[in-house]
């Protein structure tokens, strides 16, 4: 009889484990093993047998085929996120390292593509040549419309992080603590970039909301671009329209709008009011901000691909996703 240990002990270099080797070692059939290993739905294995199988697979460095796996079952384990071709910034970033991890604990890879920034369905066909993901999601700015062009010739689920952040509501808060700070013609920074235009346009429209509910006249909304030119001249489109207070996008917008200020040896909040959001390290020094917990949007993120996967949702979301950050800034 073969001794077991030889499997476990197997020097380096020796043909892998199988699952025929975690079956003998775990004492259950191969295809118990097959049904944990591959998380099969509709199937009862208890939960004790299910963790000795993934322990003893584990201590003999079994790594299942994917390639077998993708022709049984027609699928993969592989997850596609499609990103804008752009830094996703500090949020979506922590967003997709916890996607990574729990996808991983499940059994599944993460694969992130970048795409340009309008979709382009031909180029994103092209991937399906290559690989067939069980489940593909779009995080950081794919709009609903492009999002329904990418439905319509991808060969697996897609799962969206739209909705997920209250962008309208985010305007409104910004705008909602400077009326209440006693100002009355508001500004909005708008980036430029067409990666973030969905997400924008939600913002403005939140600020334009919080305008409209105070009887005053909608916001002043300028688009700027990365350079500082581009914000001076914000500033001066500001004050020729009487602006005192303007809400940033986002934090990296305000904080340019800050140093706009400095570069004309202005400041904030005596020669004009700036708040942010998202509440990225570099806001901590002065930027008053609408705080998007970036713990609480990497859960809620998570857990919606969770359950397009039909595995358990079980990351925590505890506490609020947006909160008001009040510092010198405004």
């Amino acid at each position: 009889m073969k001794d077991r240990r030889a499997v476990r002990d197997a020097p380096e270099g020796r043909k892998r484990a199988t699952s025929t080797d975690v079956a003998r070692e775990s004492g259950v059939s191969r295809a118990t093993v097959s049904y944990v290993l591959n998380n099969t739905p509709d199937k009862h294995i208890s939960s004790a047998t299910r963790e000795l199988v993934i322990r003893t697979a584990r201590r003999l460095g079994h790594v299942p085929n994917p390639q077998a796996r993708a022709l049984k079952t027609g699928t993969s384990n592989i997850v596609l996120c499609l990103v804008p071709a752009l830094t996703l910034g500090f949020v979506f970033d922590h967003a997709l390292d916890a996607l990574t991890r729990e996808l991983a604990k499940r059994g599944y890879v993460l694969l992130v593509h970048r795409i340009s920034d309008s979709l382009d369905s031909r180029s994103v066909q092209d991937i399906w040549t290559y690989l067939t993901p069980t489940l593909i999601v779009t995080i950081g700015g794919l709009p609903p419309s492009e999002t329904a062009v990418l439905e319509g010739h991808a060969p697996a689920p897609v799962v969206s992080d739209y909705g997920i952040v209250e962008h309208n509501r985010i305007g409104q808060l910004q705008a909602d603590y400077l009326i209440d700070r006693g100002h009355r013609t508001i500004g909005f920074a708008m980036p430029s970039d067409p990666a973030l235009r969905a997400y924008a346009m939600d913002r403005a429209a939140g600020v334009m909301q919080a305008c409209k509910n105070a009887s005053l006249v909608p916001p002043i909304v300028c688009v700027v671009d990365e350079s500082l030119k581009s914000y001076s001249e914000c500033l001066d489109e500001f004050e020729s329209a009487g602006v005192t207070a303007a809400c940033g996008h986002n934090d990296d917008v305000a904080l340019m709008l800050l140093e706009a200020l400095r570069s004309r040896r202005q400041s904030a909040p005596e020669d004009l009011a700036v708040i942010g959001s998202d509440d990225i390290p570099l806001a901590e020094l002065e930027l008053t901000t609408i705080a998007l917990d970036a713990e609480v949007c990497a859960a809620s993120i998570t857990n919606k691909v969770l359950a397009a996967l039909g595995a358990a949702v079980d990351v925590p979301v505890e506490n609020e996703m947006l909160s008001l950050l009040r510092r010198t800034s405004a």
